[in-house]
């Protein structure tokens, strides 16, 4: 078992943001005076309404290894990854797609292989570049998945590059992905077949809600959804936590749509869809936090998006200077603490925050 690797700092916003505490949630003192106008909230899925630590995140490891043995022929000796060396791209822009990630990092362990000429995973794992390694070199330069890609295959030689590339297919990774993550029980709902290379019960079941129903008021403002999932993956986690009614379809973005993150037009649609006099967007990951920025820098005079920071994804467990560093404009323990704070806000019993020591 290798150690944690470190991190990749968090982007940080200039100047240092300063903070004020409100109850259990930090605002930005800047955007108070756009509080009083929102009448729209905006979720992120993964992280912030479910927990997919030990499913999608725990199968963007297990599809790499299964990749490799099950469809190139390596022999199984043992993970490549784990989830904590997963999340150190999660915290750099651009690996919102989990299903890209999982093919970045199967290119990442057939261009070691070339480099190291063995398929010991113990040996792999060590050997440069390491993951974090390579989330480092991305995040400085904002070239996401095709940025990793490039650093991969720039240290081949012509013979060794073709060599990688014909044991690489994207398809069959997103397939084992999907089969590995659905099951035999949801392939069919989500994706239109039944699996064809592993026949196991899906780890979708071993998704957790976040998000308690009873921590939505009922009357509290309009809602929707800006997800990187499918619609059936959505509708799915949204009946598991028991809120399928509260979002309809038309306030749900998702990869279907043609529109992932940080793609700001998603939050373009959803506000105009809503008619929303101002919204903010409840996410996890620094991609969310860049789809709000980009759209600031794209609307002009329209409709104020704020963005919510919760704690209950990967940044979670970042130290609280580096968090607020970032300069999300609100920053939440989680989804129901936030929620709770709007309903208390929107109904005039929260205080207005104070400047925070």
């Amino acid at each position: 078992m290798v150690n944690d690797p470190p991190a990749p700092e968090l982007r940080r916003t200039s100047p240092q943001p300063r903070y004020a505490a409100s109850g259990r949630v930090l605002v930005r003192p800047e955007v108070l005076p756009h509080l009083a106008e929102v009448d729209t909230l905006i979720f992120d899925i993964d992280g912030v309404i479910m927990d997919v630590t030990g499913s999608m995140r725990a199968v963007g490891c297990d599809a790499v290894r299964a990749y490799l043995t099950e469809i190139v022929g390596w022999p199984d000796r043992g993970p490549l990854l784990d989830t904590c060396e997963l999340e150190l791209y999660k915290l750099a822009d651009g690996f919102n797609d989990d299903w890209e990630l999982a093919g970045v990092n199967a290119l990442t362990f057939l261009v070691k292989a070339e480099l190291a000429d063995t398929q010991d995973a113990a040996t792999l794992r060590a050997a440069s570049p390491t993951v974090a390694e390579l989330a480092t070199a991305v995040r400085a330069s904002r070239g996401g998945p095709s940025g990793v890609r490039t650093l991969l295959l720039d240290r081949l030689d012509e013979a060794a590059r073709a060599r990688v590339m014909r044991a690489w297919d994207f398809d069959k990774i997103r397939q084992i992905f999907q089969e590995l993550y659905a099951g035999e029980d949801y392939c069919p709902r989500f994706y239109g077949y039944h699996p064809q290379h592993l026949h196991v019960p899906g780890r979708i079941a071993l998704d957790r809600p976040l998000i308690r129903r009873a921590s939505i008021p009922p009357a509290v403002t309009k809602l929707g959804i800006y997800s990187g999932r499918t619609w059936e993956e959505t509708r799915a986690a949204l009946e598991m936590a028991g809120i399928a009614d509260v979002f309809a379809r038309e306030r749900v973005i998702v990869v279907d749509d043609g529109m992932v993150k940080p793609d700001p037009r998603g939050l373009a649609t959803l506000v105009e869809r809503m008619a929303a006099t101002a919204a903010v967007f409840v996410g996890d990951m620094p991609d969310d936090r860049e789809a709000v920025r980009r759209y600031r820098e794209e609307r002009g005079a329209g409709v104020e998006v704020l963005d919510c920071l919760v704690l209950s994804g990967p940044l979670g467990g970042r130290p609280q200077a580096e968090i607020r560093a970032a300069g999300a404009d609100l920053i939440a323990p989680d989804v129901n603490v936030f929620m709770e704070w709007w309903a208390q806000l929107a109904a005039g019993r929260q205080e207005l925050p104070t400047p925070a020591a």
